[in-house]
């Protein structure tokens, strides 16, 4: 800034104080001009910075959409695994329990056949017991008859052999 020429005059200010106060005023304005356009500088810097964050800050809010997105995406397909997982244990449970309900009535069947064909075995061989106890049996009063006819022949062999030996006795009683 240009220092300007005051006129003197005689009841005016002491030229020396106004020129001290102007060199002052000047300086100041210096100072003042030069901090303000430092100030110019620190806005236009943090303008720029601004700028950059304001695009970083849409750079960071498009990745939260996308993450958003992707988050809510994979919410989704988890529900959808979750959903067809449960659809296919439930059909797992439902297909085993019919399968086990099968084999148990055909294992039920499959019992109660054995237990038809045992008990009718058992009741066979019960009669064939019985059988052969009636054989047993039978065979025992055979044994008892065949044993008194056996003890009838050998009481009838000593009678026998008795006369035999008395006749013998006798004959040869005679024969002397």
């Amino acid at each position: 800034m240009e220092t300007p020429d005051f006129k003197r005059v005689i009841r005016g200010y002491d030229p020396e104080a106004v020129d001290q106060a102007w060199a002052e005023t000047d300086r100041q304005l210096s100072e003042a001009n030069a901090a303000h356009k430092e100030l110019r500088l620190q806005i236009n810097s943090l303008k720029e910075q601004n700028s950059e964050w304001g695009n970083r800050l849409k750079q960071y809010e498009q990745i939260e959409k996308e993450l958003r997105d992707a988050l809510l995406s994979t919410q989704r397909i988890a529900n959808q695994v979750k959903d067809e997982a449960s659809k296919k244990a439930d059909e797992l449970i439902l297909s085993a329990r019919n399968e086990s309900e099968t084999l148990l009535h055909e294992a039920t069947r499959i019992s109660e056949a054995m237990e038809t064909e045992v008990d009718t075995k058992l009741i066979e061989k019960r009669a064939e017991i019985v059988q052969i106890e009636e054989q047993i049996k039978g065979l025992a009063e055979q044994k008892t008859e065949l044993q008194a006819q056996v003890d009838q022949a050998i009481r009838y062999l000593e009678m026998a052999k008795e006369l035999f030996k008395s006749d013998i006795l006798s004959s040869d009683d005679q024969l002397d």
